[in-house]
């Protein structure tokens, strides 16, 4: 791999620190931070009702860390927004990568790949296909 490639998807390690509460990366959050994470569901601490220290069990908070946005595909990091509607997006976009992240240009290229969508790909032989 090239050292270009290498550092575009290579984290820039700088001073990032949490928006909310400042905390540089490896630090525990203030407590309320809106940035921390629950360990027990992973989803935000701070709007979560799962009791994850009301249960008896010892549970280490998360430190922070900057998670870059992906795209899932080429994993350009921070890739810039989008909007297509639903429609257009489940009709280009297969079901595994409906949820994630996908850069600009590689949704291009999914809608150059399945044209008429990916429901409507050509069979290998024209064989029947499976859904």
């Amino acid at each position: 791999m090239s050292k270009n490639i290498i550092k575009k998807l290579t984290k820039k390690w700088k001073s990032w620190r949490c928006h909310d509460c400042d905390a540089k990366e490896g630090e525990i959050h203030q407590m309320g931070c809106d940035m921390e994470i629950c360990p027990k569901c992973g989803n935000q601490l701070l709007g979560c009702d799962c009791g994850v220290f009301e249960d008896g069990k010892k549970r280490h908070r998360i430190p922070y860390l900057l998670i870059p946005n992906m795209c899932r595909l080429c994993g350009e990091q921070w890739p810039d927004m989008f909007m297509v509607s639903n429609q257009e997006w489940e009709k280009y976009v297969i079901p595994p990568l409906q949820n994630e992240i996908l850069c600009q240009e590689c949704y291009n290229k999914l809608k150059e790949i399945f044209p008429d969508g990916w429901k409507k790909a050509p069979s290998k032989n024209n064989e029947p296909r499976r859904i």
